[in-house]
């Protein structure tokens, strides 16, 4: 990944974090690399915002003292306004310094701001503020346009420049430094590294839930999704699960469709519809289809040879998202093209059989590759590859290999997917979900003793902390 855009960038920031950098060694490193690109005993007035952005700016500024540079600070806004608490703390350490700090000027102190310094260094928006600039952000940019005969030098991105598009009125940089990856709306930057590790983009983290649906305040039921969930003729409790997990997930319309076994399955919770079928290939599932987003085939399914030519069938004719589980995987073992645009989720063991092969990172990709799927393949730590990017998930733990635990995961993958595009990124983020639910009940049980209904409770819990 050569480029990337302000969401992914805040992925990485916080997938960082969860793999053991602090913000504030981030913020650190970042500062010194942008006083760096300066000469010394130059002088340097650095306008910076109440954001992290500003916080890089507060210590390329005491690193710039350091370098014998005449320093002065502006901070566009007020101290206590100041967003967080590492760039709060540098903001305080300038004071204990011959610094000129300049605190929440108003729009009139920028309109008669004439700037002679040698360099500018714009640290006031970083990449996770779009939209027209406000004042006084949009007087302090003026004047930094104004000052023509300085260097004026951006930090991470130009303020009031998109960094997905580089589109906006902004900043007019003389050098913009980036970190740790080029923006995509960024033709000519200075790209930096501050110490981002590998782990922060290539394993799921906490920062992969970004890209979860949000549910809208005014939004009606079925809005937030409609999956349907088909399987069950063998395994009744199955179904039951995914169905479960994805209203867990935020699904709000999970619909069960099993064949002779609608009682039982209705009787594990009121909360589950269940609707009866007398074939998987049934004029009734495709007329409901339309009314769905996605749906996830195979959940107790067993293989009844008549169920099993039916449920090729069925995936070759849906037009709707599909996630293919269990037994569905068994189905499409002499026909992959079958698994053309799917999620699919076996383990090692079904993976093997369905592609003849034992289970490697490469191998993933590859096939995932050949046959435009999305492969999230279980295990100890779970492998996810949409052929052209993998992610690895460490959350979970050996506890959860009682059975039930793959339906869960593929209830909470079906759910997400049928709320939402961004299918690779939300089969990772869902990965991680029911692995950190694992990990809470292990810290509550033990490892002995978990059970598949265990996670149900905490699938949102962990959705709620970790954002």
């Amino acid at each position: 990944m050569n480029e990337i855009d302000s969401l992914e960038m805040a992925v990485i920031d916080r997938n960082a974090e969860y793999w053991g950098v602090e913000p504030w060694e981030l913020m650190e490193e970042a500062g010194r690399k942008v006083a760096s690109e300066i000469e010394s005993n130059r002088s340097v007035t650095l306008f910076c915002g109440k954001g992290n952005n500003g916080g890089d700016g507060f210590v390329a500024a005491r690193y710039l003292f350091e370098k014998e540079c005449d320093v002065k600070v502006v901070l566009v806004g007020k101290e206590r306004s100041i967003g967080t608490d590492v760039a709060r703390d540098n903001w305080l350490k300038l004071k204990n310094l011959d610094v000129t700090l300049i605190e929440g000027p108003r729009k009139e102190f920028y309109n008669d701001l004439e700037i002679t310094s040698d360099v500018v260094v714009d640290a006031i928006l970083g990449v996770g503020i779009k939209g027209r600039l406000r004042e006084p952000v949009k007087s302090a940019v003026q004047a930094i346009n104004r000052a023509k005969k300085s260097r004026i030098v951006s930090v991470d991105v130009p303020t009031g420049i998109d960094p997905d598009t580089g589109k906006g009125y902004g900043v007019k940089s003389d050098t913009t430094i980036t970190f740790h990856k080029k923006k995509k709306g960024l033709n000519k930057a200075k790209l930096v590294d501050i110490g981002i590790p590998d782990k922060a983009e290539t394993h799921v983290g906490p920062g992969d839930l970004f890209f979860l649906p949000k549910r809208k305040e005014n939004s009606h039921k079925g809005e937030n999704g409609r999956l349907m969930v088909i399987g069950g003729e063998e395994y009744t409790g199955a179904p039951a699960l995914s169905a479960l997990a994805a209203l867990r997930s935020g699904c709000d319309l999970p619909v069960i469709y099993t064949k002779g076994n609608k009682d039982t399955i209705s009787g594990f919770s009121p909360n589950l519809i269940v609707r009866d079928i007398k074939s998987f290939d049934s004029d009734k599932i495709y007329k409901s289809s339309s009314k769905f987003d996605a749906a996830l085939i195979g959940p107790g399914l067993g293989r009844n040879s008549e169920s099993m030519e039916e449920i090729r069938r069925l995936i070759d004719k849906l037009d709707i998202k599909k996630v293919l589980d269990a037994d569905a995987l068994h189905a499409c073992k002499k026909t992959k093209t079958l698994l053309r645009k799917s999620i699919i989720t076996p383990h090692s063991g079904e993976f093997e059989s369905l592609f003849g092969k034992k289970p490697s990172k490469q191998l993933i990709k590859e096939f995932a590759d050949q046959y435009n799927c999305i492969i999230l393949k279980k295990g100890k730590n779970d492998i996810i590859s949409n052929g052209d990017t993998i992610k690895i998930n460490e959350s979970g733990n050996a506890g959860m290999t009682v059975g039930g635990t793959g339906d869960i995961l593929a209830g909470v993958v079906s759910s997400l997917v049928a709320r939402k595009d961004y299918d690779f990124r939300l089969t990772a983020a869902a990965s991680f979900i029911v692995g950190k639910a694992g990990d809470q009940i292990k810290k509550d049980l033990g490892v002995d003793g978990i059970i598949a209904t265990d996670l149900l409770k905490e699938i949102p819990k962990v959705r709620a902390e970790q954002v």
